[in-house]
């Protein structure tokens, strides 16, 4: 049983926040595999036989699933070289990060989040969401007071000028809006991260989000069907 994060995970993330150099990782490697790896990875395996559950083809092994602590600073202006907090990302198997729905969960010394989406902009992908819409807005309709229900709240870029059709029902307009969406779950208090019932909580969470996991899931074999069909890629 997970007993939740330990009171180490934060001071950890603020020391690096500051000290944001070689010469402190180096120093407190250990420090960093004991207070924060470890645990998250500890996480994950908990959270395994529920994600299996959603899909038997999800991605549990701790290292694929943990973001790494190293920053890619190739293309960035910020040269930091570690970041200051981790996440966890559950996918299919041997999928790439872009245009595919997953599920995260979040911790930095702020906020402590988790959620469902697809990562990135993809036209292809929310082009396929809008002809569902369209077509079968009694689906989308059916996924609204799971997410009322369990505190989610809808998040994404929106194209500006895309018209929606008059057939859309208005609650799906922000949906069919979307250039990214996220189900995303806010305003939680960082002390959750230490609850003994936390894996539970999430795991309740993620499996009430199913129907939409499985609509995401559809929307992007029906992408990669289209782009085959026209020799391109998502």
């Amino acid at each position: 049983m997970f007993p939740g994060f330990g009171k180490e995970l934060i001071p950890f993330f603020l020391d690096l926040r500051f000290h944001n150099h070689k010469a402190f990782m180096d120093a407190n490697r250990e420090r960093y595999l004991k207070d924060v790896r470890q645990p998250f990875y500890q996480f994950i395996e908990a959270m395994a036989p529920y994600m299996q559950e959603i899909d038997p083809d999800m991605e549990v092994r701790p290292a694929k699933c943990l973001s790494r602590i190293n920053r890619d600073t190739r293309f960035s202006r910020d040269k930091s070289p570690y970041r200051d907090h981790l996440w966890v990302a559950f996918r299919q198997s041997a999928m790439g990060k872009d245009g595919v729905p997953f599920y995260w969960f979040e911790i930095s010394p702020e906020y402590v989040t988790w959620g469902l989406g697809i990562w990135g902009e993809n036209r292809e992908v929310m082009d396929a969401m809008r002809r569902r819409i369209l077509a079968h807005p009694e689906d989308y309709l059916r996924v609204l007071p799971i997410l009322q229900e369990r505190g989610f709240a809808l998040s994404g870029q929106e194209w500006k000028k895309l018209a929606v059709p008059k057939e859309v029902p208005l609650e799906l307009k922000p949906w069919y809006l979307k250039r990214q969406i996220y189900a995303e779950k806010v305003d939680l208090p960082l002390s959750v991260i230490h609850a003994s019932d936390l894996v539970e909580r999430v795991a309740r969470d993620f499996q009430a989000l199913k129907p939409l996991y499985q609509m995401m899931r559809g929307c992007v074999e029906e992408a990669m069907n289209q782009m085959d069909e026209q020799g391109g890629e998502l």
